[in-house]
């Protein structure tokens, strides 16, 4: 099961550390297809992670929740992980 789908499926403590758990799995395997192959610095990596370092995934994250709708008021199991998510990918 993909990201997406996981995230989609985020309604408990449960279910979050499920999607934690594929994220973090997935950010170890952009880590070893780098290793052997390594993307532009230009570029995404291998499995599309644009923030590379834990300061930029913060500052991503930080950034996707102040600038989007997508996350609400009231604090949730969803909300948390695409907060984490979109550390992923935001600029």
């Amino acid at each position: 099961m993909d990201l997406d789908e996981l995230l989609g499926q985020v309604n408990s403590k449960q279910t979050f550390f499920k999607f934690l758990k594929a994220l973090m799995n997935d950010k170890i395997s952009e880590d070893q297809k780098e290793e052997i192959n390594p993307s532009s610095p230009y570029d995404f990596g291998a499995n599309g992670w644009e923030n590379d370092t834990i300061s930029s995934y913060l500052e991503s994250i930080l950034a996707f929740g102040e600038d989007s709708s997508s996350i609400s008021e009231e604090a949730n199991w969803k909300n948390f992980a695409l907060l984490l998510y979109s550390g992923k990918f935001y600029e």
